[in-house]
């Protein structure tokens, strides 16, 4: 029996490491700062941006990537949404937070 190829083990390792990382993307959770921007690793960063460059942008972003970032296009979609909509409260938070703050102070 002939012995595993070593280096085609490492690159089937790797293969599925990428796989699981370009998964991971988007079910993380993202935590906002200070001033509500969201904290984003740089594929994250893209992948936002293109989803709020709209539908067709972000589609045509990951059709040509579609091996590299094995994520969906309805996925990344709906987690730039909740990733805007959860901005939107934030900042809302924050608005009601400096004006109950002015309204306190004399």
């Amino acid at each position: 029996m002939k012995a595993p190829n070593l280096s085609l083990l490492l690159q089937c390792a790797a293969l599925i490491l990428a796989a699981l990382a370009g998964e991971a993307v988007m079910a993380q959770t993202v935590e906002l700062d200070a001033n509500c921007g969201p904290r984003l690793t740089r594929q994250q960063e893209r992948l936002y941006q293109k989803a709020n460059d709209g539908t067709n942008a972000l589609h045509q972003f990951i059709f040509i990537r579609r091996a590299i970032l094995q994520v969906d296009t309805y996925e990344t979609a709906t987690w730039a949404e909740s990733l805007n909509a959860a901005r939107a409260s934030c900042v809302q938070k924050r608005a009601a937070t400096v004006t109950a703050q002015q309204q306190a102070s004399p």
